[in-house]
C-alpha cells in the first residue's frame, strides 16, 4: 500500500468510537476480576491496544506526521517497541524525542507498561494529531 497523506474525519471518528468501546469492555471485565489478575492483564491489554491503534493509521506518511516527538511519533515508537524491541521503548535517531514533553515519559530502553489511564490519554492526543495533520 502506498503511504497516506490524509484520513477522513469519519475514519478518525470510527477509531475513537472503537477504542472507547474496547476500553469500556476492558473495564467491564476488569471490574469482575481479582486485583492481581487485573493488574497482570492490564499491561498486556493496553500494550496490544497501542499496536492496534498504530495499525489503524500505519500507512501515514512520516513527512506529514512530523518528527518532532509528537503523539503520532510516540504511538509509532511504542508499537515498534512492543512488537520488535522486546517490549522496550526504542531509540529512533530520526525523531526529536523529548520524554518530558511526551504523554508516557518513556526514554529509550524503558520497559513499556501501559495502563488504561495512560493509553486513554495517549489515544486521545494521537487521534487529535491524526485529525489535524491528516485532515482529508
Amino acid at each position: 500500500m502506498l503511504g497516506r497523506n490524509s484520513y477522513s474525519a469519519a475514519q478518525v471518528a470510527q477509531a475513537r468510537k472503537d477504542f472507547a468501546e474496547m476500553a469500556a469492555a476492558w473495564r467491564a471485565v476488569a471490574s469482575r476480576s481479582e486485583p492481581v489478575a487485573r493488574a497482570a492483564a492490564e499491561v498486556q491489554v493496553f500494550n496490544q491496544m497501542v499496536v492496534a491503534l498504530e495499525g489503524w493509521f500505519v500507512h501515514r506518511l512520516r513527512g506529514v506526521e512530523g518528527k518532532d516527538g509528537n503523539a503520532m511519533n510516540e504511538v509509532r515508537l511504542l508499537a515498534l517497541g512492543v512488537t520488535t524491541n522486546g517490549g522496550r521503548f526504542p531509540a529512533d535517531p530520526t525523531i526529536r524525542w523529548k520524554p518530558d514533553a511526551s504523554v508516557t515519559g518513556y526514554q529509550a530502553g524503558d520497559v513499556i507498561l501501559l495502563s488504561e489511564e495512560v493509553f486513554g490519554r495517549l489515544a486521545g492526543v494521537f487521534l487529535d494529531g491524526i485529525a489535524k495533520a491528516f485532515a482529508g
